[in-house]
């Protein structure tokens, strides 16, 4: 009973610490859903039953419709890619 004000302190601010964590988190989880509406992208790959899209092609799709001005940088280094493998 004699430690009882520092037990009561130290709950309250823990208390606090995690309502404060919640706000952020939540605070976070909307900035994603808003962020996720406003930007979306797109691929123009179209998937056959036979064929199946490569990694790499899907992944140029995504830097192509993300930044179109590194086209040419973007394809040296698919090229570089291809002629190590």
């Amino acid at each position: 009973m004699i430690n009882k004000k520092a037990q009561i302190g130290e709950s309250i601010s823990w208390v606090v610490a995690t309502i404060i964590l919640i706000v952020i988190l939540i605070i976070f989880i909307y900035a994603s859903i808003a962020l996720a509406k406003v930007k979306s992208v797109k691929l123009d790959v179209k998937e056959d039953s036979d064929n199946s899209v490569s990694w790499i092609d899907s992944k140029t799709q995504i830097a192509y419709s993300i930044n179109n001005n590194d086209k040419s940088k973007i394809e040296e280094w698919i090229s570089q890619e291809e002629s190590n493998e």
